[in-house]
């Protein structure tokens, strides 16, 4: 049994999945089983893996196509590692990557990250993936409280995940589908302990194609952080719950009033259970941000990686 199973999942990934299952076969660290979970692709995504013959790779064709959470599910079924890492098919691990969490494995450890930089091929890094912590040392230990404070702050592709810890979480929701890596976090480090690799691991690629997503993906990007707030509100200082649901809220409002046909329920959402001054804030909120990357070298740049 390997210690680490990788999950990949894929849909019509061939543009950069050769690219992403080369920086597995690069990893330092060897003791690992990829798992290709491939979701009814009908590009090359089949036989770009077949061109990497390793026996660790297992590939597995879905017999449908089922939306991110039960094929993520679906996945995790079939590893045999007592770890669980997961690697987006557009993404990249840097080479020390699993060896870096590696050393960090401890008992009472459920999540073990590390820093995240996103990326283009043209432009190269951009910046942290993680805008909370771009400036300070990711956060460690009981960091529950801290998926709600900042949201969704650790990256699918830079997790690690204890096997164990993922079985106690009973599997991804139906209601889940686009969101499964912030619904594993929270229900996680509900009850175990978290580690991070200061160092970047981990490069998140920004193109055309990730920004595209239906309208029914934008919805979903909203309403399901939206539940998973509710599900462990009473875990939480009823402040930070308002806080959380307010801003979800008033995300999908705006998405809702992008369309004629939902416009007025948009509208309705907004006033009830939004806010049209955090709405109004956004613009600034971001130009800070901007401007305080060009006055302060984020963390990142100060803590030595690999690659």
């Amino acid at each position: 049994m390997p210690l680490i199973s990788i999950i990949m999942n894929v849909r019509n990934g061939a543009t950069f999945l050769r690219e992403a299952l080369a920086s597995v076969m690069a990893q330092t660290f060897a003791d690992w089983e990829l798992i290709v979970w491939d979701d009814c692709s009908t590009d090359e995504s089949a036989k770009i893996v077949s061109e990497f013959e390793d026996s660790r790779i297992r590939y597995f064709l879905s017999s449908e196509e089922t939306p991110l959470g039960a094929a993520r599910d679906r996945a995790i079924r079939q590893a045999a590692g007592e770890w669980l890492a997961f690697l987006d098919q557009d993404d990249v691990w840097l080479p020390h990557k699993l060896e870096q969490q590696v050393a960090l494995i401890d008992n009472g450890v459920g999540i073990i990250y590390g820093r995240t930089v996103l990326f283009d091929s043209r432009r190269g890094d951009l910046r942290d993936y993680d805008y909370a912590h771009e400036f300070e040392a990711l956060p460690e230990g009981e960091i529950f409280v801290e998926l709600f404070r900042h949201a969704c702050f650790i990256a699918m592709s830079s997790a690690v995940l204890r096997h164990s810890a993922v079985a106690e979480t009973g599997g991804i929701p139906d209601r889940i589908q686009v969101v499964p890596d912030y619904y594993f976090y929270v229900a996680i480090a509900r009850r175990h302990r978290a580690r991070a690799v200061q160092s970047v691991v981990t490069r998140y690629r920004v193109h055309t194609a990730s920004m595209s997503a239906s309208r029914a993906h934008r919805l979903r990007l909203h309403q399901e952080p939206l539940s998973i707030v509710k599900q462990w509100a009473d875990d939480l200082d009823p402040r930070l719950s308002a806080y959380r649901s307010m801003t979800y809220s008033t995300s999908l409002a705006v998405e809702e009033m992008r369309s004629s046909k939902t416009a007025l329920v948009g509208l309705k959402r907004l006033l009830a259970d939004g806010s049209v001054f955090w709405l109004v804030s956004r613009p600034f909120v971001r130009a800070w941000r901007a401007t305080r990357r060009r006055l302060r070298r984020p963390y990142w740049r100060r803590v030595k990686g690999d690659s």
